[in-house]
This record gives C-alpha cells, structure tokens and sequence, in this order.
C-alpha cells in the first residue's frame, strides 16, 4: 500500500493530491465550491483510487459519492485510470470534453494506439483500464461553476487546462510540460504547432497561478505562484521547444537520421536519465523533423 498522500492547499478552493505514479506522481485536483466539490483526473488505477484518492477525500468530509462532478484533463492512463473505480464507488456525475469522450469510453484502446507508433520502443499497454460513458460534454471555453475549460492540444489532441476564473488558478494537468519529468526524458507533445498555440494562447489568459499534474522539470514543484513568474512560465515552455527544435536540427545536420538515436540525445543533451522505453520522446523528436520538413 502507498504511504499516506493528503491534498494540499494551493490556491484559493484549489488542492492537488500527488498519487505516487511509477517513480514519480500524477495530480489529482479538487476544487471547492461551498458544499460542491469538483474532482479533475482520478490518477492512474482502482489501486490509487483506494489506497490514497478515498482516504484523502475523507480527511475532507467528503466521498465519491458526494462529489459533485469528475473532469479530466486529457484521457492518458495515469489521469483517467480511476474513472472506471470512482464510479463503482458512487460517483454521480462524470463530465468531459467533446474530444475526449470517445477515448473516455474506451481509453485502453487509446492507450494501445499510443504505443502501436513505435512498438519496439514502447512499453507494454495498461493490464486494465476501464472506461466510462461522459454524462455532460464541454466545448472549449464552456464553464462549469467558474471553471473555464480551454482546449489546449499539443501533449494531445484532447488536453484541456480549467481556469479557476475567479481565482485565477490556472489547473493544467498535462498541457505544459516543461522540459518533461525526470523519468519520462523530455517533454511529450504529439502535435507541435498545436502546442505552440496553446502556449500562445495561455499567455493572453489572466492568470495568477498554475498549478501542474507532474513534478515538471525544470520546476520540480508543480505549483507556479504570480502572474510575473506565471509569464515567465509560459515564456521558458516556449524557449525550451526552441530549444529541442535547434538541437534536432544540428543533429540531423550532421547526418543522424536513426529516430531512437535523435531520442537519446535529447535526452541525455537535456540532463535527464533515460527512460527504459523512448516512444514518448520519439514522438516529440518526430514533430520536430516534421516541423523540418522531413516525413517518418
């Protein structure tokens, strides 16, 4: 059983729960409303719903059953493998995305489709991951009891950040990944333009804090505080994609064309361990060659 995880105050009726995930954590966030409470991912399994999302919502008064609704910010398995569970136990009320409700109601085939790019650099599909049907579906910019919902592809094509509109929290799971997680290698966006408008786009929303779903590097901690350090926030996720497109194309200039290897490097140039398995960073090393004109 995983040590004891409590959520954690980190902006005003904002807490995030940090669900031991791997070798490191996937957030689970909570807002509060008066007596409503709003779940957004459910980590990754029925095992981490158990062993730490339950308890952790009981310290709080509160049960699956009780909390008013469950979002997500995008279908990957660590954010959306408790859904399946949360509703075993109770949960009313699932709400999503237009664009993710398909992959919601089968997000093992995702999962499978995810790796089926780079098999033999990928590791191997969920054991379990159960899906759920939505119950209200969001367009991009809807809110729901103040909070905003913004289709931010990029890492995929479903991400969404929700922005506390009232206290300019600004919740974006996967949507900005820095320089990636130390396990993980480097950041993982599947669509490169897309992840650059996101980004562009956030840097015109009113925001005074951002608070992450991974320890990203090169923060660590997930939570960035002031509208000043939020745009010098944004503006580093833009520099550090500059940056991974400069080093592609030296690499590939100097006539390294080998997909796996181009991963390696980025890594390894970056500082971070390499992961066990490379299909994450395959995919970001893939948007860049394409941003280059080059097909794989």
């Amino acid at each position: 059983m995983s040590a004891a995880v409590h959520f954690e105050k980190v902006g005003p009726g904002i807490y995030l729960l940090r669900v031991p995930f791997s070798s490191t954590w996937s957030g689970v966030y909570l807002v509060r409303r008066g007596e409503r409470a709003y779940l957004l991912d459910s980590a990754a399994s029925a095992e981490g719903v158990d062993n730490c999302l339950v308890p952790a919502l009981a310290e709080l008064g509160l049960t699956p059953s009780t909390v008013t609704a469950l979002l997500h910010t995008h279908t990957h398995g660590d954010h959306v493998g408790g859904h399946y569970r949360l509703r075993e136990l109770g949960l009313r009320r699932c709400v999503s995305y237009a664009g993710s409700v398909a992959k919601l109601r089968d997000p093992l085939r995702y999962n499978k489709l995810i790796r089926a790019a780079f098999p033999a650099h990928s590791s191997p599909p969920a054991a379990v991951l159960l899906g759920i049907e939505a119950d209200v579906v969001m367009q991009d910019g809807e809110s729901l009891d103040g909070l905003r919902l913004l289709h931010c592809p990029g890492h995929d094509s479903d991400s969404v950040c929700y922005l506390d509109e009232a206290g300019g929290t600004l919740l974006t799971g996967d949507s900005l990944q820095g320089n990636g997680t130390k396990s993980q290698g480097c950041a993982l966006y599947m669509d490169l333009p897309g992840y650059v408008r996101s980004i562009e786009r956030l840097q015109n929303e009113k925001i005074e804090r951002v608070v992450m779903g991974h320890p990203y590097l090169p923060w660590e901690e997930p939570v960035v505080e002031g509208a000043a350090q939020v745009r010098t926030f944004l503006a580093d996720n833009l520099a550090i994609v500059a940056e991974n497109g400069r080093r592609v194309a030296a690499w590939y200039g100097e006539g390294v064309r080998d997909l796996p290897e181009l991963a390696r490097r980025l890594i390894t140039s970056r500082g971070n361990q390499l992961p066990e398995y490379l299909f994450l960073t395959m995919y970001t090393v893939r948007e860049h060659l394409r941003a280059m004109g080059v097909s794989y």
